[in-house]
């Protein structure tokens, strides 16, 4: 079916913060008028924590595009004035990281369209990518749903699908779609606004969750480390006591745990990323430092071989060459 495109150059106002979100607003500049960026402030990056703008702001400095930078919901809400003053038709919403408030949502001609990453009600929430890649799903989905004041519950536009190879970590799959959603994110507005693509309601019935990630969810002991490296089936207490272990569906249940930390590997890449905490000999002093996992394989379906580590304050070195420079107590 050929969509019926809008007689006119669509306002379109985008909201979103992290680096993936550049594809979009590529699409976005070459196909409608980018009137303006919302996106977060400058954050502090690194060791010396220095306050640096997102890439999304960059995008705006560069293309001479127009961006707010508030800092939370309230200065947010704020903007309701500058934001109408630029005769918006629809806002675009991906990746942003701050909850938008009802008087945003609604100011638009044809409202607000999010772009979430599952099959909705499916996984709603913060972390749908990594929640596929812990559960072990097959495919990962692309939702464009019409926003509304709770997380996730807006009515559906329209839904595709995405093969995964088993193989991808969340920033290979974040990137996957992404781009795929910068391919068709055009054909979508114009045929949502053509009143082609009818929205439907979710079946909340069937919602499933998830929640944000935190750092202290990458840990993982030394002792339930230790059994996937030789093989060994870890006690019940120690998967229980991994604070992952509640992320999974219960497909986890079925699996060996090296097949768990594989994924749990994939699947916290490249945050918060999977540590333990080891006690090592450093010049002639006994330590305890964290050891962050950045590279693993599995081999005989139950052994874990770690391929590269980084010891807190070090470079990434094999597995091997960390054995040999610091033995472990």
């Amino acid at each position: 079916m050929i969509c019926l495109l809008v007689d006119y150059i669509m306002n379109i106002v985008f909201f979103g913060s992290s680096d993936y979100c550049l594809p979009i607003l590529e699409t976005l500049l070459v196909s409608f008028n980018l009137t303006a960026v919302v996106t977060k402030p400058d954050q502090p990056i690194g060791r010396k924590q220095e306050l640096l703008p997102t890439k999304v702001k960059l995008f705006s400095i560069k293309n001479h595009i127009p961006f707010f930078t508030p800092k939370d919901k309230i200065s947010l809400s704020t903007l309701s004035g500058n934001l109408n003053d630029l005769n918006p038709d629809i806002f675009i919403v991906a990746d942003y990281g701050l909850i938008i408030p009802k008087n945003i949502i609604e100011l638009p001609k044809y409202k607000t369209l999010n772009i979430h990453f599952s099959k909705l009600p499916l996984l709603r929430g913060p972390s749908p990518v990594q929640y596929s890649i812990l559960s072990g799903e097959e495919s990962a989905w692309i939702s464009y749903m019409l926003m509304d004041e709770k997380m996730d519950t807006g009515m559906i536009l329209s839904q595709t699908e995405e093969k995964l190879e088993g193989n991808e970590t969340t920033d290979r799959l974040y990137r996957k779609l992404f781009n795929k959603a910068s391919s068709e994110l055009t054909d979508v507005i114009n045929r949502y606004v053509s009143n082609e693509l009818k929205p439907q309601k979710q079946k909340s019935i069937k919602a499933t969750y998830t929640k944000l990630l935190k750092r202290e969810d990458g840990f993982i002991s030394w002792q339930l480390l230790f059994c996937a490296i030789k093989g060994k089936v870890p006690d019940g207490n120690l998967i229980l006591n991994w604070s992952l272990s509640k992320y999974f569906s219960i497909k986890f249940c079925t699996l060996r745990f090296t097949q768990c930390f594989e994924r749990a590997l994939r699947a916290l890449s490249p945050w918060p990323g999977i540590w333990t905490t080891v006690q090592i000999i450093d010049n002639d002093q006994q330590t305890t430092k964290r050891l962050k996992i950045l590279k693993a394989h599995i081999e005989s379906e139950t052994v874990l071989i770690l391929d590269i580590v980084q010891l807190e304050g070090k470079k990434p070195v094999s597995w091997k060459q960390f054995c040999q420079g610091y033995p472990i107590l």
